[in-house]
């Protein structure tokens, strides 16, 4: 009798921890890569946007892949972790953490006094400022990607690739990334 096996599955958690002010997620997935996996995680504080990387320098066979798997998520469990249903995904592109010719400009410190001076100049407007992470949204042609303030690559949250594609334009967006939300404060680019 020939048993027919059905094939490996990408596999994916959320795992939480909270204990005093700190309130951490850990996401940890199996990804399909061609005809072999890709283990991927994500971290940060809940609600900001996450530091995401790979565990597999090149895609591996499933066996390897789920091991590889297993095995984080063991680590985050023993250090007080507990799994969740809810959380947002983030989008690996095979490319965090190389450097791209883009940077954010910084703020500019100001004396006490210009502070008062430009609240009331109707020249100038003031954003609130989030808990998160200053985050540019590169769109180009198909290609989206978050870069960071040392103008490296890093991942997005799935939903904020979903809205960018819907762009009809070449864009780039400077804005502060909070969990699933970009909010942009500067257009940098328009369609060129």
């Amino acid at each position: 009798m020939n048993a027919t096996m059905s094939p490996p599955q990408a596999e994916s958690v959320t795992l939480y921890y909270r204990e005093g002010s700190s309130d951490k997620v850990y996401q940890c997935s199996i990804e399909p890569d061609g005809d072999l996996f890709a283990v991927n995680f994500a971290y940060g504080r809940r609600g900001s946007t996450m530091n995401t990387g790979t565990k597999t320098s090149s895609p591996v066979d499933y066996e390897t892949a789920k091991k590889t798997y297993d095995k984080l998520v063991r680590e985050k469990t023993a250090k007080g972790y507990t799994p969740g249903e809810d959380g947002t995904t983030y989008q690996q592109t095979g490319n965090e953490g190389r450097a791209t010719e883009i940077r954010p400009q910084l703020l500019n410190p100001i004396e006490e006094g210009e502070v008062h001076r430009l609240i009331k100049d109707p020249a100038w407007c003031m954003q609130e400022k989030k808990d998160g992470r200053r985050t540019l949204l590169q769109k180009q042609g198909d290609a989206i990607q978050g870069i960071n303030r040392k103008g490296l690559l890093i991942g997005l949250a799935s939903p904020i690739v979903v809205q960018a594609a819907k762009f009809s334009t070449d864009v780039i967006i400077d804005g502060e990334g909070v969990g699933d939300v970009l909010y942009a404060f500067d257009l940098l680019v328009n369609g060129g």
